[in-house]
């Protein structure tokens, strides 16, 4: 009886109608080691670096060449034109510059040196000596962050270029969130028009849109992508409700079958503004993540109307508004909102 032969590790097998990804090159690690020098100063090797890659913007063609390796890789997320992507080699960087709009382009980069990143250092990547360098980044429309990695050109020497890029829009201007140093006090409101109201009072005033509010955003579901987008939308001033026809947050992983544990490790689910603990397990089990996801709600004071269910919604051209019609059920009872 024939058997076949089973490859390890799975990713060596061949699937019918699939092909191999090709591996990206590296330049010389042995060469380039020989380069790193003991005295090499990591500070000014990646400051030099940055002021040339300001030029980059305005004179593509000459310093495209002498700040990356034909070996490197830039992965741009937002700051360069409203999409992601991944460019390799100097003539892909050249053709991707040139064809973005002189609007959307980074404008400011200088080094992020704070204590979570430390200052540039020489790290190992993989068999190659590099000088890394995390980057605080501003472009017309917002501000990012990024990662460099440089490393001695092995057919210069003298030169060091960009082996790996890495820039991401984190905020836009104007829009910033209410996080950090923009959080709110906290204080209680002693105005004689809001009656002296304190925090809880706030609160549900706040989740059953009183004085007339109504929320911006409509968002069906208290899933996990509904809780962050919320998170997300609250940061940034925009009121918003969540409605979900289960009676708790968190219901909809309550109720699936008995042993149900997530898939994918905790290091991939974390959501917004409130990480999962360090000693959180590694595959979630589902009620324990029901019961997170009613805190995350809890704790980031997120609008959810549970027990409630949308009835209709219309659009309107002229106003450019959505009209929905809720049934909402509270302790027994059914009301009906617009």
């Amino acid at each position: 009886m024939a058997t076949e032969t089973i490859l390890f590790p799975p990713s060596n097998r061949v699937v019918p109608g699939s092909r191999l990804l090709p591996t990206a090159p590296f330049p010389d690690a042995q060469k380039i080691a020989s380069l790193v020098k003991s005295t090499v100063s990591p500070d000014s090797i990646v400051s030099e670096w940055i002021s040339s890659f300001i030029n980059l913007l305005s004179e593509v063609d000459t310093l495209a060449t002498r700040l990356f390796l034909k070996e490197s890789y830039w992965r741009d997320l937002l700051c360069m034109t409203w999409d992601f992507h991944t460019l390799q080699g100097p003539e892909d960087i050249i053709t991707f510059v040139k064809s973005s709009s002189k609007d959307d382009q980074i404008t400011k980069v200088s080094l992020d040196k704070s204590a979570a990143h430390k200052v540039p250092q020489v790290a190992a990547f993989g068999d190659l000596k590099v000088v890394q360098a995390f980057l605080n980044i501003e472009t017309s429309n917002g501000r990012g962050e990024g990662l460099v990695r440089l490393t001695p050109d092995p057919n210069d020497g003298s030169s060091w270029k960009a082996l790996t890029l890495f820039t991401t829009l984190q905020e836009l201007k104007g829009y910033e969130e209410k996080i950090h140093t923009r959080r709110p006090t906290g204080l209680p409101d002693n105005s004689l028009e809001n009656g002296g109201l304190n925090w809880k009072d706030r609160l549900l005033a706040q989740r059953n849109f009183e004085r007339g509010r109504e929320p911006t955003v409509l968002i069906l579901g208290a899933g996990q992508g509904g809780l962050t987008v919320a998170a997300r939308l609250k940061q940034l001033g925009l009121e918003t409700l969540i409605i979900d026809q289960n009676p708790r947050i968190g219901d909809n992983w309550r109720n699936r079958y008995h042993q149900l544990v997530l898939h994918d490790s905790v290091w991939f689910d974390h959501m917004p503004y409130l990480h999962f603990p360090p000693n959180w397990p590694v595959f979630t089990p589902k009620d324990k993540l029901a019961d997170w996801f009613e805190y995350y709600a809890g704790v980031l004071e997120l609008n959810v109307w549970t027990g409630t269910t949308l009835k209709t919604s219309e659009w309107s051209e002229i106003t450019r508004q959505w009209t929905v019609d809720l049934v909402r059920e509270s302790n027994g009872n059914k009301e009906t909102s617009d």
